[in-house]
This record gives structure tokens, sequence and C-alpha cells, in this order.
């Protein structure tokens, strides 16, 4: 099993390269990152500033010490989160900006899909015991992106934006985290 976030590595670095005084950028991670359980300092900072070419062969990312395809996902979307925090210095000497967003449930024709499928109850129980009570939609989203890229966010840089309507908030310190413990 392996791990799928050289692609966001290298957009960030290359983007990065050749982004004009003034830019901004964002990427979309998950509510997945958060959820996983924590790494430690050496490892973040591994994931954040590890050359790109060698990023795949950290040994946190080795086959052997993957669990599962979760685990795999939450990896990559950590990384993301990371990279985004370390690229951001880098942007900066170029006078720009760059953050991410880790979305929940946000619903689209596919989430719909989820929601009316074999783990329709998985995704019904977790909305009943979140604070928001219920999914995201994509304008949502938008609305934090917009922020992010336009003059209202000019002072926010290199951070991540978890909008799960508290899904994980109740993971940890909710009626969420008894059923996954």
């Amino acid at each position: 099993m392996h791990v799928d976030l050289y692609g966001t590595a290298v957009l960030l670095e290359e983007v990065g390269r050749v982004i004009k005084k003034g830019g901004t950028g964002v990427t979309i991670s998950s509510q997945s990152g958060h959820r996983m359980e924590q790494l430690g300092a050496f490892i973040d900072e591994q994931l954040a500033t590890t050359p790109t070419e060698e990023l795949l062969k950290l040994d946190v990312l080795q086959p052997e010490n993957i669990k599962d395809t979760l685990h795999a996902y939450q990896l990559a979307k950590r990384c993301n989160e990371k990279r985004v925090m370390a690229e951001s210095v880098k942007w900066g000497e170029r006078g720009a900006r760059i953050n991410s967003i880790s979305p929940g449930i946000i619903v689209t024709p596919l989430a719909i899909d989820e929601f009316n499928g074999i783990r329709g109850d998985f995704y019904k129980n977790m909305f009943a015991k979140c604070p928001a009570g219920r999914p995201g939609t994509a304008d949502e989203v938008a609305n934090v992106a917009e922020l992010l890229m336009t003059d209202k966010g000019a002072f926010i840089t290199g951070a991540d934006f978890l909008i799960d309507g508290g899904a994980t908030a109740s993971y940890f310190y909710g009626p969420l985290k008894t059923e996954n413990n």
C-alpha cells in the first residue's frame, strides 16, 4: 500500500517558484488528516520539509508502516497540511500566501450515493452526533476559500481550516468518541 501525496508536494513547490507578489493559493485536504493519532514533531517536520524527490522515501510512508487505506489517506492529508505550512514560508518570501481547507463530509453527488448506500447509517449517526447536526455544502467550503483568496484574508497564511461541522471535535471530545475507542 502506498501513500499518494507526491502530486500535492510537487504542485506546491512548482507554483511556489513562479507565484507573483500578491498571489494566493488554497489546497483542499480533509478532516481525515486531523483524526489520526499524533505523529510527533519530528515526523511532522519530515512531512513538511523533506525535499519532494525524497519525500516518498520517509520511513513513515513505507508500505510496511501503512495499516490500511484509511491510514494511507490520513497520512496523505496530514502531509498536505504540513507542507502547506512549510511552503507558506517560501511563498511569503515572494509576497504570496498559501493555505489549506480540510472539509468534512460535503453534500455532493458522490456523497449522496454514500448516504444512500451501505455506509448511510454511519454518516447519519455522525451527523446526528456532531455539533452542526448535518453535512456541509460546497458553498460553505467556497466561502472559506473566498476569504482566504481575497484581501479579507490578507493576514492568513500557512493555516489549515477544519470545516466539518464539529465532527472531529465530537470524535475526540463528544459522543462520537465512545464509538471510536
